[in-house]
């Protein structure tokens, strides 16, 4: 059987990733007692991980290795890996505004 857990810190311990996601909904994940770990699900007999590469990191490798770090834990079923967002470098990443001031309120005595 396949080890959720393991698979999701060999994963996650790779140099090019960054994080796991839980697909756009959330929906990627793995229920176990008492915990979810996000990103890993075995569908149809293949562990799917669903990742967030680092920038700069060639997507065909990052899925190889990615297949080559979860494969001993993966009970022999084969790998899927998703990128489903990278990681830009803070000089790449939008800096937020702060919200505008709101007007303030008449006080009402």
């Amino acid at each position: 059987m396949a080890d959720v857990e393991a698979i999701a810190a060999a994963a996650l311990g790779c140099p090019l990733i960054a994080d796991l996601t839980g697909g756009r909904f959330g929906e990627v994940a793995t229920y176990g007692p008492g915990r979810r770990i996000l990103g890993v699900r075995i569908v149809d007999e293949v562990v799917e991980l669903h990742v967030v590469a680092k920038w700069g990191a060639p997507l065909p490798e990052v899925a190889e290795v990615v297949r080559a770090a979860v494969a001993p834990h993966a009970a022999g079923l084969p790998v899927s890996v998703f990128v489903d967002d990278i990681q830009l470098p803070d000089e790449l990443r939008p800096q937020s505004e702060p919200p505008p001031a709101l007007p303030e309120a008449p006080v009402v005595i």
